[in-house]
């Protein structure tokens, strides 16, 4: 890609982030909707978290597009709600006392997987995006930072999947290895 602004409707990047922002209106749309059926506080606050973070990310999309449409530079910043926000979710969310109330943490299982699914999608497009936009160092690195703030969701929902497996096996005395 040529080094200065894109923006035109067929520019490879502008149709990726059209692509981009579908994908977070869905993940956030997807992200409520775990939230409303969350059974415990900490998890509803956990996806409510992410359905701001994909709503903050569906807003620095569009504000990007207004950029480059405009003949600016591309640029998209990360906030430090965001960087800050997502410490709090660090710790399990899922203790033992989920565990055992049963079968009643399936929804918190399937939410968690299908959210990683989701996160995952995001990175491979990013990474799709930047590879498109090398020879722009500013879209580089504004793709490398979406990136990272898609990493970081995928960690937190991975760490707490896993953290629930543990403890699904746990209580079956069933390890695999």
């Amino acid at each position: 890609m040529k080094k200065g602004p894109s923006g035109t409707a067929d520019d490879p990047v502008m149709k990726g982030l059209r692509a981009a922002l579908r994908n977070e209106v869905d993940g956030a749309e997807f992200y409520r909707m775990a939230a409303g059926s969350a059974r415990r506080d900490a998890v509803r606050q956990m996806f409510r978290f992410l359905q701001g973070e994909e709503e903050r990310h569906r807003e620095a999309i569009l504000l990007h597009m207004e950029r480059a449409a405009a003949g600016k530079t591309f640029r998209i910043e990360r906030g430090v709600v965001s960087r800050r926000g997502i410490a709090k979710f660090r710790s399990p969310l899922l203790t033992d006392d989920l565990v055992k109330v049963g079968r009643q943490a399936e929804g918190e299982v399937a939410a968690l997987s299908i959210g990683m699914t989701l996160e995952k999608r995001a990175i491979a497009q990013f990474v799709a995006l930047r590879k498109k936009a090398a020879g722009d160092p500013k879209a580089e690195k504004a793709f490398s930072d979406l990136i990272t703030w898609e990493q970081d969701h995928l960690d937190l929902l991975t760490r707490q999947y896993d953290q629930l497996r543990e403890m699904y096996w746990g209580e079956a005395r069933f390890w695999p290895f």
